[in-house]
C-alpha cells in the first residue's frame, strides 16, 4: 500500500493495488514489426502458471517502457506487473522513434496504423487467447481512440484515460478552439518529443514563452525537439493536419470504451463527446451499447492517485477515492475472457463525482437526463471591470451600457492555474500540468477583466454537463480573442476557478474560413468551455469573469490578425463586451433538476 505525506493527521492512503494471484516473468525488448519493417521494442509480462493462452493488455507508451519494470506498488511503475499478477499478459511498447524502438518520432502520425500491426502480432503469439484491451492516459489514451478506427479483429475493449486530444479539432490537444493550449503543450513537447529520453533544458519555461515570437520558443531554451514550430505555426484549418489520423464524425469505432477523465482536466468535454460519439458512431450494436464514461475531481491523469481529502490545486475536494482498480479488472475479465464476452458490461454508463456536494453520482446518458440548459445573462452599468466593479449575472436578461477593457499581449491576464506558485517578481515560476483550482481573487482586481456575480444563492444548485458562452462583442483590432471563465465564489473569500473557455474571433464562422473583425461591429462569439460538474452550495455565488488572455494557459493573440506564432509586433486592443436586449451576452448552465 503507498501512503501519500501526511499533512494534517487525516488519512491520506491511496487505494492500493489488489494482492497477486501469480507470480510475473518479464520478457525485455521483444522486436515487432510493423509494415513499413520498422521494429517496435516492447517488453512482455506474463504470469507464472496461469495457462498458455492468455488475454492481453496493451500499454503504447512515448514515456518509455523501462520504468514499467519496477515491480513497486506505485500506480505507474507497478501497473504491469499489477495486472499480470491478476493473470493477464501485458505488453508494454515503445511507440515510434522513441526509447528502444527504431524510426523518427513525429507526434500522433502513426499511432493508427501501428497500433493495428501492435495489436495483429500480439493475437498472433502463441500464448495470446486473441483477445487485446488497449490502456494509459494522456498520449497513451489518444493512441488508443486513433487505433480504434483501423478496428483490428483482436481489439476487444479499451480503456483511455484524458484521451481527448485524439479529436480532429483538438489535435493532440495542442489547440482549442484554434488556439494553441500552450500551458501544457511547450513544456509537453520540450520534454517529450525528441528521440529518446534527452534531459530537457533547465530553463524558466514561462521566460521562454514569454518572449516573441511563439515559434522560437524551442530554440530560445535549447530544446531538441523536432516539431513544436510546425505545430504551433499551422492554424487549426490549414489542410497540412490532413496525414494526421485524429477522430472525427467520419471515423467508425467498434469496440467497447471505458473513458476515464477529470473535470480539471484540460480534455474533459472533449472526453465526454469521445464517449457520444462511440456510442453513435461504432459499426455493432453491441459497441454501441457498451460504451462507459467515469469524470473524478483530480487534475490531468490523476484519477487513481487521489488521496483523502483530495486538494486539486488550492480547492478541497473531499474524500473522492474509489476502487479503480477493481473497475479496471471486471472491465478487461469481461472482455478479453472466455466466459462473458458477448453480455454487455453491468455498470452506469456515466459516474462522475460532483464538486461541491463532495460525492459520486451516476446516469445513462450524456449529458445527464433532465438538464436544463439555462442563460444566465450579464449585465451591468458599464462598469463590469474587476471584482469591485458593478457586473451582475442573473437569468434575468437585462439592459445596460457595454463593459469596455483594454488587451495588451504584454500585459496578459494570468492564468493562475497553470503555475506550480502565483508568479512574484524575481522569483523563478514553474508550469505544472493542466487544469488545477486556484483563488482568482487576485488576478479579478485586474481592470482588463469583466467580472459578473450573482447574488449569494438561496438553495443549491447542480451544475453538471457541456459549458458554453454566448458574446456580443467588437473591438479595435481586425482580430483578437475572447477568454471566459466560471468559477465558484465562496462566503468566506476565495474564488475557485471550475473552467476556461477560449474563442479567436477570425475562427466565429469555422476554422477553415478565418475572417477578420471589422473595427467597431458587433459580432456574435460562441466560446466552448468543456464541462464541469459542480454543486453551489447556498450561499455561494456564481461568477462569470471575462477577459482577452489567459497566460501561459493559451498562447496571445497579438491583435494583428496576422499569424500570432510567427510576429513580434503587438496591437492593444479595446475590446467591448454588449449585454443589451438586442446584444444578449450570456453563459448556458447545464443545471440538473
Amino acid at each position: 500500500m503507498t501512503i501519500a505525506p501526511n499533512r494534517t493527521g487525516a488519512d491520506y492512503r491511496l487505494v492500493p493495488f489488489p494482492e497477486p494471484l501469480f507470480e510475473v516473468d518479464l520478457e525485455k525488448d521483444i522486436r515487432v514489426a510493423m509494415r513499413d519493417g520498422v521494429g517496435l521494442y516492447a517488453d512482455i509480462y506474463r504470469p507464472s502458471k496461469a495457462g498458455e493462452q492468455l488475454p492481453t493488455i496493451l500499454i503504447r507508451t512515448q514515456y518509455d517502457k523501462a520504468p514499467y519494470r519496477a515491480p513497486a506498488s506505485e500506480t505507474k511503475s507497478g501497473l504491469a506487473y499489477m495486472f499480470a499478477g491478476q493473470g493477464f499478459a501485458v505488453v508494454v511498447q515503445d511507440i515510434r522513434g522513441r526509447f528502444s524502438s527504431e524510426g523518427t518520432f513525429h507526434p500522433a502520425e502513426s499511432d493508427a496504423d501501428d497500433g493495428y500491426d501492435t495489436v495483429s502480432w500480439v493475437a498472433s503469439q502463441p500464448w495470446s487467447n486473441g483477445k487485446v484491451g488497449g490502456y494509459g492516459c494522456s498520449a497513451l489514451g489518444i493512441n488508443q481512440v486513433m487505433m480504434s478506427q483501423r478496428r483490428p479483429a483482436a481489439l476487444k475493449a479499451l480503456l483511455p484515460q484524458g484521451p481527448g486530444g485524439a479529436l480532429r479539432w483538438r489535435k493532440f490537444s495542442v489547440l482549442v478552439s484554434g488556439v494553441p493550449e500552450i500551458g501544457w503543450a511547450f513544456q509537453w513537447f520540450v520534454h517529450n518529443t525528441n528521440k529518446g529520453s534527452q534531459p530537457a533544458p533547465d530553463v524558466d519555461l514561462y521566460e521562454a514563452l514569454k518572449a516573441l515570437p511563439l515559434a522560437d520558443a524551442a530554440d530560445r531554451v535549447g530544446s531538441p525537439c523536432t516539431d513544436w514550430r510546425d505545430w504551433i505555426t499551422h492554424e487549426t484549418g490549414d489542410p497540412w493536419w490532413d496525414k494526421f489520423p485524429f477522430f472525427d464524425e467520419n471515423s467508425r469505432p467498434d469496440v467497447p470504451a471505458l473513458f476515464v477523465n477529470s473535470w480539471y482536466d484540460t480534455d474533459v468535454g472533449e472526453t465526454a463527446k469521445l464517449f457520444n460519439m462511440f456510442k453513435e458512431q461504432s459499426t455493432s450494436e453491441k459497441s454501441r451499447r457498451n460504451q462507459f464514461i467515469i469524470i473524478s475531481p483530480t487534475a490531468h491523469c490523476q484519477s487513481e492517485q487521489a488521496c483523502t481529502p483530495h486538494i486539486v490545486g488550492e480547492r478541497d475536494v473531499g474524500d473522492i477515492r474509489r476502487d479503480y482498480w477493481s473497475i479496471y479488472l471486471s472491465w478487461f475479465n469481461h472482455w478479453l475472457r472466455d466466459e462473458d464476452t458477448n453480455g454487455d458490461f453491468k455498470m452506469p454508463h456515466v459516474q462522475y463525482y460532483l464538486m461541491g456536494a463532495n460525492r459520486w453520482k451516476s446516469a445513462d446518458s450524456w449529458p445527464l437526463p433532465g438538464t436544463l440548459f439555462v442563460p444566465f445573462y450579464l449585465a451591468s452599468g458599464g462598469n463590469a471591470n474587476t471584482r469591485k466593479g458593478d457586473g451582475k449575472l442573473s437569468t434575468t436578461m437585462a439592459s445596460g451600457p457595454a463593459d469596455n477593457y483594454h488587451h495588451d499581449p504584454l500585459d496578459p491576464v494570468l492564468s493562475l492555474e497553470n503555475f506550480e506558485v502565483p508568479p512574484a517578481p524575481g522569483r523563478r515560476v514553474e508550469l505544472r500540468s493542466p487544469g488545477n483550482a486556484a483563488d482568482q481573487r487576485q488576478v479579478d482586481l485586474r481592470q482588463d477583466r469583466l467580472v459578473y456575480t450573482s447574488e449569494p444563492l438561496r438553495s443549491g444548485l447542480e451544475v453538471t454537463g457541456p459549458l458554453k458562452a454566448v458574446l456580443y462583442v467588437s473591438s479595435s483590432a481586425s482580430d483578437t480573442d475572447f477568454v471566459v471563465q466560471l468559477s465558484d465564489v465562496y462566503p468566506d473569500g476565495p474564488v475557485y476557478n471550475l473552467r476556461t473557455g477560449i474563442a479567436r474571433a477570425r475562427y466565429r464562422e469555422g476554422y477553415n474560413e478565418p475572417r477578420l473583425m471589422m473595427p467597431g461591429k458587433i459580432y456574435l462569439i460562441e466560446v466552448d468551455m468543456q464541462a464541469t460538474g459542480n454543486w453551489f452550495r447556498p450561499g455561494h455565488r456564481i461568477r462569470v469573469q471575462v477577459s482577452s488572455s489567459s497566460f501561459p494557459h493559451f498562447a496571445r493573440n497579438l491583435n494583428t490578425g496576422g499569424n500570432n506564432a510567427t510576429e513580434t509586433t503587438t496591437v492593444v486592443a479595446k475590446n467591448t463586451i454588449y449585454h443589451d436586449r438586442e446584444h444578449p451576452s450570456h453563459i448556458l448552465l447545464p443545471v440538473v433538476q
